[in-house]
């Protein structure tokens, strides 16, 4: 079997359908359901024993009616295997390169491996991804972006796949404010606009003038608010040679060059 090793992957080890099938994996008790926007997808699992070099060890692995992965027979994260380090390398290393590092979050627990932002004191969980160029956000975490970045509407809505195929409506953000990623400024900003919540109140098009003296007021729900996701694509990290994720000292580890001007990505 051939797994595809993803930084945006969910840590369970998960197979498609006819891989699943051509190895004989039989559904267990266990099972879960895991939800891309109001798309619920049910998984069933077994346990399976892998090796990997002169090691082995048991993992319950996953799988549905459908193929969540083009190009190999499985996808996992990069906590999914019990190994020290998991390095991503996007090129060869330059002498410019010098070391990102970010505190690894395990709040999102086996659903996602990555970091947090704060968001005016609310988190907002980000994985990078290699998949996209644009970087996604689900709603809520979109509308806290724009209150706090000055951000706006500007384009149509379109359809993008966001995991295991499914494809979500989004719109892309305009900022007057950068969001920042340590020193990294997240760019092509888009809003998964119906996912974990609602980014109803996201205005569009170019901001009108605003009264120096005019008083702005904008109130929470006081509903439980979901998890809110965020993407992080090429036009972020594409110029970076490599991601290494430390599970023994709990660091994600970004080796990068300064960041080029926006324009020359565009």
């Amino acid at each position: 079997m051939h797994f595809r090793i993803a930084p945006d992957a969910v840590s369970v080890p998960t197979l498609n359908a006819d891989a699943a099938q051509k190895i004989g994996l039989k559904p267990s008790m266990i099972g879960y359901v895991f939800g891309v926007g109001p798309v619920k997808i049910a998984f069933r699992t077994d346990d399976v024993k892998y090796r990997a070099g002169s090691a082995s060890f048991n993992r319950r692995t996953a799988f549905s009616d459908r193929e969540v992965v083009d190009g190999a027979d499985g996808i996992a994260g990069p906590e999914t295997f019990p190994f020290r380090r998991t390095i991503f390398t996007l090129r060869n290393p330059q002498a410019d390169d010098k070391a990102i590092t970010f505190p690894l979050d395990k709040d999102m627990g086996r659903s996602q491996t990555g970091v947090k932002i704060e968001i005016d004191g609310r988190p907002v969980y980000a994985a990078f991804s290699f998949d996209r160029a644009e970087s996604l956000v689900t709603a809520t975490g979109g509308q806290w972006i724009a209150d706090a970045n000055g951000g706006r509407f500007n384009g149509d809505t379109l359809e993008t796949p966001i995991l295991y195929g499914v494809r979500r409506p989004i719109r892309p953000l305009r900022l007057e404010r950068p969001l920042m990623l340590g020193e990294l400024e997240i760019r092509n900003l888009a809003v998964r606009v119906s996912d974990a919540g609602n980014a109803q109140r996201i205005a569009d098009g170019t901001a009108p003038e605003q009264d120096p003296n005019e008083i702005v007021v904008t109130g929470d729900s006081k509903r439980k608010i979901p998890n809110q996701r965020l993407y992080i694509g090429m036009e972020t990290i594409g110029h970076c040679a490599s991601i290494t994720y430390d599970f023994e000292v709990g660091t994600v580890m970004l080796m990068c060059p300064e960041q080029p001007p926006a324009a020359i990505l565009n």
